[in-house]
């Protein structure tokens, strides 16, 4: 009797194994992207000095800037040009020790809480690609941004006291010296945990 329960053990443990047509087992089910607010940015450009701003819950204040600046560094014998964004006193920008920011793909989770090697601070300042210009040689672009093609910079708007997740989509061009901005999301939910590009 052992020996047959014993068969049918195994037989179960084969089946189970099996994936028809080499399908990968299913994995658990994603909860739904909570309900968001878009704003086509209609792909917004940030060259030298220039500056945008983008009011992501449409309640009449700024949650996120986008600037310039121009570094002339002597140690370096090189000029710099600085892109970068910031967040205010009511908003948050994941930040790592180096003011860097993860550029998320479409599809991946921006959590509440702080992400891998990031912090969600307030007023921030997060570097996202910058044209270095020596004395003497060719000009040479640095920074994680510098390549990126619609990715997502995640961003945090707190009102009352709750923390709001949202994204903007952002492409680099070092051809053309700018940062250009295509669209823009924030939850309606607080609390929530979203997707990029969702």
């Amino acid at each position: 009797m052992k020996s047959v329960v014993y068969a049918l053990v195994l037989a179960a443990l084969s089946l189970a194994g099996c994936k028809k047509d080499g399908a990968p087992a299913p994995s658990k089910p994603v909860k739904p992207q909570p309900e968001m607010i878009y704003t086509d940015l209609q792909n917004r450009e940030l060259k030298f000095q220039q500056a945008q701003v983008i009011d992501l819950n449409k309640d009449g204040a700024a949650d996120i800037g986008f600037s310039t600046w121009y570094i002339g560094d002597p140690v370096e014998r090189e000029d710099e040009v600085l892109f970068f964004a910031g967040s205010y006193i009511h908003s948050l920008l994941l930040v790592d020790d180096a003011n860097g920011s993860p550029a998320f793909k479409s599809g991946d989770v921006i959590p509440v809480s702080n992400y891998p090697g990031h912090t969600w601070y307030q007023v921030a300042q997060v570097e996202m690609a910058m044209k270095n210009t020596p004395e003497s040689g060719q000009p040479y672009w640095e920074g994680a941004w510098k390549q990126v093609s619609h990715q997502y910079l995640a961003i945090q708007v707190v009102k009352e006291g709750k923390r709001y997740n949202g994204w903007i989509e952002v492409s680099f061009d070092t051809a053309g010296e700018k940062l250009i901005l295509h669209k823009a999301a924030i939850c309606k939910e607080a609390e929530k945990a979203v997707v990029a590009g969702k």
